[in-house]
């Protein structure tokens, strides 16, 4: 019986580990998106469905502001990809660049940048060359892949300096630095 108790008492110590772990990492400057404003201006699209639209917010969170919304202007496609460029990244929010073709903004709003659910953002692996899958951004990330010649297809969850961190079913969560953000691919 002290044996199922004690067994029992360590899951729920290592669940909380677990838990209190994780918080730390949404605070964390290397957890997976850094610092606002951290990255490299680039570009990732979001794939929007015709008449709906995707708020953009003051701030990083559910409750912020909105100040426009990105919609497709083709009603003729199934889905269609609104091309954004990002510019920073918090706690899995995305903060974009605002004025492009598909937002409009709430009220006339003059605001240059908004954000959005980073993991609404996608980018491809459709360039020439290979593609280093990493642990982390930088010198401290290992190498633990690579992808070539594939047209796969990641949701953005963060940015830090040039890099990228990305999600998938195949590849899981890694950091890469090569990606393609166009419909018709990057390859030349």
């Amino acid at each position: 019986m002290w044996e199922g108790i004690a067994k029992m008492f360590r899951t729920i110590v290592g669940t909380v580990a677990v838990l209190a772990g994780l918080g730390v990492v949404e605070k964390s400057v290397d957890a997976s998106t850094g610092l606002a404003g951290s990255c490299q201006a680039t570009q990732a699209y979001a794939m929007l469905h015709p008449g709906k639209s995707l708020p953009v917010r003051a701030t990083p969170t559910p409750e912020g502001t909105v100040v426009g919304a990105l919609a497709t202007r083709n009603l003729a496609a199934e889905m269609t990809p609104s091309v954004v460029t990002l510019i920073g990244s918090e706690s899995g929010w995305a903060r974009i660049a605002l004025g492009g073709l598909d937002f409009t903004a709430v009220d006339g709003d003059k605001r240059q940048t908004g954000w959005i659910p980073a993991d609404m953002l996608t980018v491809d692996t459709s360039v020439d060359g290979p593609i280093t899958l990493h642990t982390r951004p930088g010198l401290m990330g290992q190498k633990i892949g690579k992808i070539e010649g594939q047209d796969t297809r990641f949701r953005v969850l963060g940015c830090r300096g040039n890099w990228l961190q990305v999600i998938n079913a195949q590849h899981g969560n890694v950091w890469i630095d090569r990606w393609c953000a166009k419909e018709e691919g990057c390859r030349g």
